[in-house]
């Protein structure tokens, strides 16, 4: 038991805090990069500042009202409630699903989603919106994103990842119990 709860601490608690953490840092270091209040989302959902770092990667202080890539932004107060309450559901599965979890990949994946969830969830529950910044558009990739979006990103690919060598795993005893 005391391993469980410590590999569960450690996957459930560690990883995604230090991700929610470098998420709120990076995106208050976005803000007062663009010398823009904390709560510039709240104040207005479209700053439209830009910073031009390099021939690839620019930093622009977007607000999303929507959910991932813009999504569903036309009913931002509604959006805020039911996306930051289904944000808290299914940080709540994961963790249940995490806390059951042996395989390493899988684990991380789902600690990522954890932290990447938590940290947009934070900004859309107090601001209305979800602070983006990172912008790579110069290479034709057209959506501002953050830190928690790319955690959520990294652990969905990491799902995809460790499931397909799960597969591959159960075909394989499954063949050899034949």
């Amino acid at each position: 038991m005391g391993k469980l709860r410590e590999k569960f601490w450690f996957w459930g608690g560690v990883i995604p805090l230090s991700i929610v953490a470098f998420d709120q840092l990076t995106k208050a270091w976005a803000i007062k990069k663009f010398d823009a209040p904390n709560n510039i989302c709240a104040i207005n959902p479209y700053p439209n500042l830009q910073i031009e770092v390099s021939p690839i990667f620019d930093l622009a202080l977007v607000c999303n009202q929507g959910v991932s890539f813009g999504l569903f932004s036309g009913s931002p107060e509604i959006t805020r409630i039911v996306v930051t309450l289904f944000a808290a559901i299914m940080c709540v599965v994961l963790l249940f699903w995490l806390n059951k979890e042996k395989d390493k990949l899988m684990s991380w994946a789902l600690a990522l989603i954890i932290g990447g969830a938590i940290g947009n969830a934070i900004d859309r529950a107090l601001y209305g919106a979800v602070t983006d910044f990172l912008n790579f558009s110069d290479i034709y990739f057209k959506w501002v994103f953050n830190v928690a979006d790319a955690a959520i990103s990294c652990g969905v690919a990491g799902l995809m990842i460790a499931m397909f060598f799960q597969a591959k795993e159960e075909k394989k005893s499954a063949k050899s119990e034949q």
